[in-house]
Order: structure tokens, then sequence, then C-alpha cells
């Protein structure tokens, strides 16, 4: 799984289950932009990229994404900038930055 694949794969979670602010999954499966990451990346929301069951090669590939989605927002804070924007937004900045990692040609 390519780092725009959690990207797109997050973008389909938020589309299919709702997004939500200020968690990052509520109690109603909707997911923040960082909680659809995480989901895609690592199988749950809730799982940290330092947690101790993460391999480095999939740290490695979430933290490219998430740094894409910081790019793309221009907000140090990928999560602030999910709680203060709508679903559409957010799934179409989730679809640009894994447009533009596929465009640079990032695998990792």
């Amino acid at each position: 799984m390519s780092p725009a694949d959690i990207l797109t794969g997050a973008a389909d979670l938020i589309e299919s289950r709702g997004k939500c602010a200020q968690e990052y999954r509520d109690d109603e499966g909707r997911l923040c932009t960082v909680g659809a990451m995480r989901e895609v990346a690592f199988g749950d929301a809730l799982t940290a990229p330092a947690h101790h069951r993460v391999d480095a090669a999939a740290r490695e590939r979430y933290l490219t994404a998430h740094r894409a989605m910081h790019l793309r927002t221009g907000d140090r804070s990928v999560t602030n900038w999910s709680d203060g924007h709508p679903a559409e937004v957010v799934v179409a900045a989730l679809r640009t930055a894994a447009a533009e990692l596929n465009t640079t040609g990032v695998r990792a």
C-alpha cells in the first residue's frame, strides 16, 4: 500500500461512513481525516504511528501521506484543518494529495 493509497482509502472511508470532528472516530463510526488515514494505514483509527505494533514501513507510508495532506492544506495541524471543513472539502483534498503523490512518483 502506497501513501497515495492511504489518502485515497481515507477519502473512500469518509465518503462511505461520514466525517466527524474533534475525534479520530466517533461512536457512529464516522472519521476525521487523520482517523481515516490511520484506519487505512494501520487498521484502526485510534492506532498512533508510534504504536509498538506498527512496523517501520507502514509508519513511513503513513507519515508520507500525512505530510502530503499537511502540504495540501497549508495548515500545521491536519486534524484542526479537518475539523473546520465539510466532508466534501476533506475528500477533495485527500484525493488531490493522492494524485499529487502519484504525479511525483512517491511509492514508499
